[in-house]
């Protein structure tokens, strides 16, 4: 008997001890799975919110004087200042020189250009492709590589955001610069630059809204964009006429061209006794000889049919004009 008890009691220990091992590892086994949910959810409250705007532009890469130095590198700056709300790009045909290193120190995605001119000017349509098919963002666009942001840009991007569904996502962001007048040598100027808050004070006191044919940025959507890519010719930026035949085309197919120019500051850093680097380079007809005869004057800002505008407050809404 005292043997068949002994059996019984090892048995009866064993058999305890293999359950509360389950016991145990079920419960480590719980654990572990909710450890791993919490993380997930935790991960995912921090992940960066989808860009409002993904934002390109190219740099001079030879041949660069003391104005393109000062202005590079206030661009450099000022751009990334908007993340992770927009997401600052950079095409260059030299994917590893020392302006590629600098550009994405200070923040930016660099990509090398695809197709180009002659002189080595990327063709615009390409880049939209690029951005389109590489990034996640409610709107993409170009900008001069000599422009500076403050506020504005985040207000109304906000405020296009709003009003997007209601447009059918089918949207362009247009607009006018405002020059300022620089130089490398007035080094207590140039600083201001790096300030944002300065920006719009710097405007007000020493700038000029350049005139109604020019338009200096684009924003399109790309979902419901009702605009055919394939249909534009290959047009290289900074030369004229490429502005306005791209707004012109847009409205033409259809999509809701919005004039921010008035909500939405962009400032020229100008060199002095040059209105239009564009029209001092050997292809300044390119873009022109390409388009041939157009009504360019379909896409200047001004007959945009919305616009932005600014309430008592400072809340930037969309108007649409008579």
């Amino acid at each position: 008997m005292r043997i068949i008890s002994k059996s019984a009691t090892m048995l009866f220990t064993v058999v305890t001890v293999i359950i509360v091992m389950k016991i145990f590892e079920f419960r480590r086994s719980s654990v572990k799975s909710e450890l791993e949910k919490n993380m997930t959810l935790f991960e995912s409250a921090h992940e960066e919110p989808p860009a409002l705007l993904t934002i390109f532009t190219t740099f001079e890469e030879i041949k660069i004087t003391p104005h393109h130095e000062l202005v590079q590198g206030l661009v450099l700056t000022n751009w990334p200042l908007f993340k992770p709300y927009v997401r600052p790009v950079l095409f260059l045909n030299f994917e590893n020189s020392s302006m590629a290193v600098r550009a994405r120190a200070a923040g930016w995605e660099v990509l090398g250009v695809n197709r180009s001119n002659p002189l080595g000017v990327p063709y615009l349509k390409d880049m939209f492709k690029t951005v389109f098919e590489r990034y996640d963002s409610l709107l993409y666009g170009y900008a001069y590589g000599d422009l500076l942001f403050d506020g504005g840009l985040r207000k109304t991007l906000d405020a296009v955001k709003r009003v997007s569904t209601s447009l059918d996502d089918n949207i362009l962001m247009a607009g006018r610069r405002t020059n300022v007048m620089v130089t490398p040598k007035d080094s207590r100027s140039s600083q201001d630059f790096f300030a944002m808050e300065k920006l719009h004070p710097l405007a007000i006191k020493n700038g000029s809204l350049v005139h109604v044919t020019a338009i200096d940025y684009f924003f399109f959507s790309k979902q419901g964009c009702s605009l055919d890519w394939s249909s534009l010719f290959d047009i290289v930026v900074g030369r004229p006429a490429h502005d306005s035949y791209l707004v012109s085309m847009a409205t033409l197919q259809g999509v809701n061209v919005i004039d921010c120019t008035s909500t939405l500051l962009a400032v020229h850093i100008s060199e002095k006794g040059v209105p239009y680097h564009g029209s001092r380079n050997a292809d300044k007809r390119f873009n022109a000889d390409r388009i041939g005869n157009f009504r360019h004057q379909d896409g200047f800002p001004t007959s945009a049919k919305l616009a932005t505008s600014l309430d008592f407050e400072g809340n930037v809404f969309i108007i649409r004009r008579q």
